[in-house]
């Protein structure tokens, strides 16, 4: 897996990519990312937008974040759904980079 030569985004260049997705789904610029959540479009328009970012995602880091609950229909700011998603993926960043790390260890032994 390469995506450990790459370095984890931060939290400012994460939600710009959420956004451009927010913006690709909707045609609209929201610069207020404390909007409500669920006022950007339908439930099925958010779950399209997530579900593309989450494709960004394993195309730029050969992994997506696995998050269990529904995040189109979750109350909150928009702001609020990128946290949950990058708190998911910065985990699974880290540990796969730990991981990556161990074997690398381990096949130069």
């Amino acid at each position: 897996m390469d995506s450990f030569s790459k370095k984890r985004p931060s939290f400012d260049e994460f939600k710009v990519w959420f956004m451009d997705e927010v913006q690709r789904y909707t045609k609209t610029n929201y610069d207020n990312t404390y909007l409500p959540w669920t006022s950007i479009g339908s439930d099925e328009t958010r779950e399209d937008i997530v579900e593309s970012f989450m494709q960004v995602l394993e195309k730029r880091f050969g992994f997506r974040p696995v998050i269990e609950e529904r995040l189109s229909t979750m109350n909150g700011a928009i702001e609020s759904v990128v946290i949950r998603i990058y708190h998911v993926f910065s985990t699974m960043f880290l540990v796969d980079h730990i991981n990556e790390k161990m074997y690398g260890q381990r096949s130069k032994k």
